[in-house]
């Protein structure tokens, strides 16, 4: 009897990280929006706030397209890990600025959480999705460099409703909310900048 434990589906992998770990990053992502705008920080923490929440986005957003067309190879993989250090640390900043300029309280505190461990754990999945193509670069063998498109690319379908949710559920609200922090910047400065609802 073979006492090795089974090999996980990696369609399962899959659906957990696109079906599961994706939605529960973008719902965090328009609950933290939706409580800024209930707050007004436009007026307590400025376009500053919002710039970096808009830096964010993006920054997430290197990953998701990586993962969307790029075969994951030991560089690609590198340009994750580099992305979600990158948007860890916009946070901290971002944490570090909100807090010394307006109340950050505890429901947006839990949807911080999400949103920084979860990129975390989509590098996680891809890790051992991927774990044969990635083992050589701590271990022996030949490490693949390449950067590449996908071998099997996605569906159009997959890759149209990941881009469209992604756009609508980080891009813009984050253009949104820095739009409203720009314009009640040029409202306080006596612009006559006519303020956002």
């Amino acid at each position: 009897m073979d006492p090795s434990p089974a090999a996980v589906d990696p369609s399962t992998l899959w659906m957990l990280l696109g079906g599961v770990v994706l939605p529960i990053w973008l719902v965090a992502g328009l609950l933290d929006y939706a409580i800024h705008a209930r707050q007004r920080i436009e007026h307590s923490a400025g376009p500053y706030e919002s710039a970096l929440h808009l830096l964010q986005a993006l920054e997430v957003g290197v990953p998701v397209l990586v993962v969307l067309f790029l075969e994951i190879t030991a560089t690609s993989y590198l340009i994750l890990v580099v992305a979600v250090l990158a948007h860890a640390w916009t946070s901290w900043r971002d944490t570090c600025y909100a807090t010394s300029v307006r109340v950050v309280g505890p429901a947006e505190q839990k949807a911080h959480a999400v949103l920084d461990a979860v990129p975390w754990f989509g590098l996680a999945l891809l890790a051992v999705m991927h774990r044969a193509v990635l083992a050589p670069v701590v271990g022996a063998g030949a490490t693949d460099w390449s950067l590449r498109l996908r071998d099997v690319p996605f569906p159009p379908g997959v890759v149209v409703t990941v881009l469209v949710a992604s756009i609508a559920s980080g891009v813009l609200p984050a253009l949104w909310e820095l739009r409203r922090g720009r314009h009640a910047l040029r409202a306080r400065h006596g612009s006559g900048a006519r303020r956002s609802p």
